[in-house]
Order: structure tokens, then C-alpha cells, then sequence
């Protein structure tokens, strides 16, 4: 018997997720520990919605509108980015796994910063060449002859 692709199709987990999850989480332990001590706060409406909120957390991950869902995730990163001062630049993918800065260079035989020789680029025009050394992206302009 062929079991169901039951996830396919579906957003999954992301960082809202997690996030909220552990929201709901501290939320919980306060209310057991903290908040029926207050007088006029009750601690089953807070678990109550700490519950609703959980329901709403977990119908996003099986939500069939995945362009809706990354577009929310995209905005909560930036926020949490700016949050915490780690700000990456636009289209800094690197295949090392950290990001490093584009540098401009203006030869074809171009040299890195680190004083290694970058690869020649293929064609003319501007290009981004890994540097085989460092991993630093340089944006190498090269003139047809």
C-alpha cells in the first residue's frame, strides 16, 4: 500500500513557527507559575488564547498558499534581522556559507584582494568571479577586443 504524499503541496515549518511556538511555550510556564498570583489576570484565558494561537501557528504549516506563507517569513527575518544588527546583503549567496562582500575590479587579468589570480570571466561585459582562494565575489569587467 502506497502511503500518501500528505505534505506535498504544503508550506511546512519555518521560522514563524518556531518562534511563535516557544512564545506560546514561555507563555504557558508563566501561566502556571507567574500569572495566577495576579489578582486580576485570569490564567485560563491566557492559556486559552496561548492555545488559539498555537491552532492559527500550526494552520500555516499545512497552508497550500506557499508564495503568501515565504512572503511572511521573508518580512519576520528581516525584522528579527534588524532586531538583532545582522543585516546581509542583497543576493549574497556564497558557496562557503558565509557572506562576503562584492569588490569591483576593472582588469580582465584581475587579482583578489588576498593576491590571488581570479579566473578569466567567459564572455565580455560585467561578471561576478568567485576568487578560488578566498571565496570573496569580485565583479570583474572585461572589454572584447
Amino acid at each position: 500500500m502506497k502511503r500518501p504524499n500528505f505534505m506535498q503541496g504544503r508550506y511546512g515549518f519555518d521560522t514563524i513557527f518556531f518562534a511563535v511556538t516557544a512564545l506560546c511555550l514561555l507563555l504557558a510556564l508563566l501561566g502556571y507559575k507567574v500569572l495566577w498570583r495576579i489578582p486580576h489576570v485570569d490564567a485560563e484565558g491566557v492559556l486559552a488564547v496561548t492555545g488559539l494561537i498555537m491552532i492559527i501557528n500550526t494552520s500555516r504549516v499545512f497552508s497550500k498558499d506557499v508564495g503568501k506563507r515565504e512572503y511572511e517569513n521573508i518580512l519576520f527575518n528581516r525584522r528579527l534581522n534588524k532586531l538583532f544588527h545582522r543585516e546581509k546583503t542583497a543576493n549574497s549567496y556564497d558557496p562557503r556559507g558565509a557572506v562576503r562582500p562584492v569588490g569591483r575590479v576593472h582588469r580582465a587579468s584581475a587579482k583578489c584582494s588576498c593576491g590571488a589570480e581570479l579566473p578569466e570571466p567567459d564572455g565580455s561585459g560585467r561578471q561576478i568571479v568567485v576568487c578560488p582562494k578566498c571565496g570573496k565575489r569580485n565583479l570583474v569587467e572585461k572589454y572584447s577586443k
